[in-house]
């Protein structure tokens, strides 16, 4: 009853957000995932810290639950079930794409049909380079290239695409594909620490982009070449990265700022919240 009304807010929120036209950078890249996540995140923290306490509390020796609740619980039993099959699924194609690149790359004589450049593994990410990358790029162009791929390993990228997964919503997929275009931009940059740097890069993906083929990049790895990413714009602000420069947002301890001060708030008052909890829980399942 939180998720999906939020989850419709969130894609509603978005679609008004794309018919003003409104570009996204890369400073939006933590922000398009936090509001992606979001109804998620906010539906567990109540069901855990709120329903499922004012329940126990109130309600465990008296058990009088119509079949409305039962509904309730089966629909809520669905969409974690969805999750965790795409989360699954994912995984699997992602494994098979994995083994079937190290075995390409393992037979004599064969070309392995693999991405240039790759991050794959969520617990312990690896990179994965091809030979075509290390014949075609220089050794700065590849040093540059990597750390682009070690940017989204420090952002937890691949991680980040799990949590996704598993949170399955109708109508979330044009804010996860932006949410992907703004993660390589926040690579770029992490990968680029003055203007030789972002000509190397710049350089790198054209290369790589013409004599490498786009590969379908599994659900649960981040490429250098990504079917997600726009190569052109990508270039364009590498090319202009004196003019453009680098403006790290830190808005991280306002973020902090105000969790804190909700959490006091909350907890100064929890008897009464969940008191609440349970007249609005009560209301809504009767």
């Amino acid at each position: 009853m939180v998720y999906c009304p939020l989850s419709l807010l969130v894609v509603l929120a978005w679609w008004s957000w794309q018919r003003m036209g409104r570009k996204c950078t890369v400073s939006f890249a933590n922000f398009l995932f936090g509001l992606r996540i979001l109804p998620f995140t906010l539906s567990a923290l109540v069901a855990v810290f709120f329903t499922f306490p004012s329940f126990w509390l109130m309600e465990r020796a008296s058990l009088d639950e119509d079949a409305g609740t039962f509904i309730l619980a089966a629909c809520s039993l669905l969409i974690l079930s969805a999750g965790l099959f795409r989360v699954l699924r994912d995984q699997a194609r992602t494994t098979r794409a994995v083994n079937e690149w190290l075995s390409g790359a393992r037979s004599i004589g064969r070309e392995a049909a693999a991405p240039a450049l790759i991050l794959v593994g969520i617990r312990r990410p690896r990179v994965i380079v091809s030979d075509m990358a290390t014949v075609v790029l220089s050794d700065r162009e590849m040093q540059v290239a990597v750390r682009h791929e070690l940017g989204h390993m420090r952002s937890w990228d691949n991680l980040k695409k799990v949590l996704i997964s598993c949170t399955p919503f109708p109508g979330m997929s044009s804010l996860e594909k932006a949410w992907r275009e703004a993660a390589e931009l926040a690579a770029d940059d992490a990968a680029v620490a003055n203007r030789r740097d972002a000509l190397d890069l710049a350089a790198a993906l054209i290369k790589l982009s013409i004599y490498s083929k786009r590969w379908p990049e599994p659900a649960l790895a981040s490429g250098m070449i990504g079917h997600s990413s726009s190569i052109s714009l990508r270039v364009q602000r590498l090319l202009e990265w004196r003019m453009v420069g680098r403006r790290l947002q830190r808005t991280w301890p306002w973020t902090l700022l105000v969790l804190f001060t909700a959490i006091a708030g909350i907890a100064g008052n929890y008897g009464a919240t969940l008191v609440l909890t349970h007249r609005l829980t009560e209301f809504l399942v009767p």
